[in-house]
């Protein structure tokens, strides 16, 4: 049976989320214009606070996905700065390396303060897509920063040594704290040991 009540409240809310979601898309046109003027008249400093400005409302706006996922061949030192692996195909005694970019995450304060927190999830299925296994909060990502950090990126290492020979879907969902938003991303690969 239906409640009338219940389905205005439910509408009202739905409402009222895009109605916030396209208030924050005006805040992030907005302030582009106001960077696009301040740049007109050699306001260079102010410009670029704006358009970070508008650039951060449109970040939090989007979903939490991921500009590069992929597997490496050792551990990033610093954002951009990662060695592609190449080839999937894993002997099962080196760990598998991948490098992540996380976008549209958002940040809690604490002070003076901006915090990322992220936690993430792992799972295993074969390549037919049978359920192998998990781990829950298999790695927990923290950054505090002054600023509102954008260009993050994340190292992850799983160990294969007692998995047979086959071809494995590894799935990384990522949870973001301060916003709610969740993300995931597969990346196929090969144990051959023989």
């Amino acid at each position: 049976m239906a409640h009338p009540p219940l389905l205005r409240i439910a509408a009202l809310t739905l409402a009222l989320a895009g109605a916030a979601t396209a208030a924050r898309a005006d805040d992030a046109g907005q302030l582009a214009a106001k960077g696009t003027q301040l740049l007109q008249t050699g306001q260079f400093a102010d410009a670029y606070k704006a358009f970070n400005d508008a650039a951060i409302e449109a970040w939090l706006q989007a979903p939490l996905a991921f500009h590069r996922s992929l597997l490496v061949a050792a551990p990033a030192q610093s954002y951009g700065s990662f060695s592609p692996r190449e080839t999937n195909v894993f002997d099962g005694t080196s760990p598998l390396r991948f490098y992540v970019e996380p976008t549209g995450f958002g940040w809690s304060k604490d002070g003076e303060l901006y915090q990322i927190d992220l936690s993430i999830d792992f799972s295993l299925k074969s390549a037919a897509g049978e359920a192998l296994g998990e781990q829950k909060d298999f790695q927990t990502f923290k950054v505090e920063s002054r600023d509102r950090v954008r260009e993050m990126f994340i190292n992850l290492t799983l160990t294969m040594t007692d998995a047979p020979d086959g071809q494995y879907v590894a799935t990384f969902t990522v949870h973001d704290k301060a916003t709610g938003k969740s993300g995931s991303f597969d990346i196929p690969f090969e144990l051959k040991k023989g």
